[in-house]
């Protein structure tokens, strides 16, 4: 029994120093953190269990979790400065690690951005005195996580927006580039006019907002794929792979594709 005990202290002990490491550097001991979750452990122990390493560490977080709070929101600077420094880290790596990391790359300075609005909301929560953190200070850690997938995906909704309207402007700047005013034949001329006028109304009407920027950078614009690929910060296969789905998703429309094709010669 002995041993087996020795052997949880010193699992305990390993999984408090990655503790500290991740959310609580100056703010606590690896020591301190180790028996304080011992203590919780044997609080909520029925005889004979032994801890999952799971159940371990989620009583570390809540214990760190509740220690960053008091430093966060303490009158100390010293204090604060370390609590900040800590927080920066553990959301860093959360959003790394999250499913909008790769998308935010396409964006210069997106995390960065996305780490500072996420910061300041929590800064502001504590200055009104509300929050879940104020509430239940144990949960202090997955309240800021929660906040900063917020911001990102509110971060890469606002680039889509503004991509979608940069490109509905240039669009309508380019449009009428295709259509040859000077043509001596009326009835070309109309169906000229009717085929851009189609055709840009079927692009703007994709709902996948790359589908759509490829075919407006391809066949609106001129831009090849190379150039594409760089401006949107994607590989040139994923150019063609979103090219040829989005003409896949315009096949059923024949005359929509005719217009593409007359557009390149």
């Amino acid at each position: 029994m002995d041993e087996m005990r020795d052997d949880l202290r010193s699992g305990v002990r390993d999984l408090a120093e990655r503790a500290i490491d991740l959310y609580a550097r100056g703010i606590l001991t690896a020591e301190v953190l180790a028996e304080r979750i011992m203590d919780e452990w044997e609080r909520v122990r029925v005889a004979g269990d032994q801890p999952s390493h799971a159940l371990l560490r989620r009583i570390a977080q809540r214990i760190c979790s509740r220690e960053l709070c008091a430093a966060w929101s303490s009158s100390d600077a010293d204090a604060r400065n370390r609590a900040f420094s800590n927080l920066r880290y553990y959301l860093a790596c959360s959003l790394q690690h999250s499913r909008y990391a790769t998308p935010l790359r396409r964006y210069a300075n997106a995390a960065e951005d996305v780490l500072h609005q996420t910061l300041e909301t929590l800064h502001r929560e504590f200055m009104r005195k509300e929050g879940v953190a104020l509430r239940d200070p144990a949960a202090f850690l997955k309240w800021a996580q929660t906040i900063l997938l917020h911001q990102a995906r509110a971060f890469l909704q606002k680039c889509e927006r503004d991509a979608a309207l940069s490109l509905d402007a240039h669009l309508e700047l380019f449009s009428e580039q295709f259509v040859d005013t000077r043509n001596d034949d009326p009835l070309k001329y109309i169906l000229q006019q009717e085929v851009q006028q189609t055709l840009g109304a079927a692009i703007l009407s994709m709902r996948n907002l790359r589908y759509r920027q490829v075919l407006i950078y391809t066949y609106i614009v001129g831009v090849d794929e190379s150039e594409q690929a760089r401006r949107l910060q994607v590989r040139v296969q994923d150019i063609y792979l979103w090219r040829h789905r989005a003409l896949k998703a315009l096949r059923s429309k024949p005359e929509l594709i005719q217009g593409l094709r007359s557009l390149l010669d």
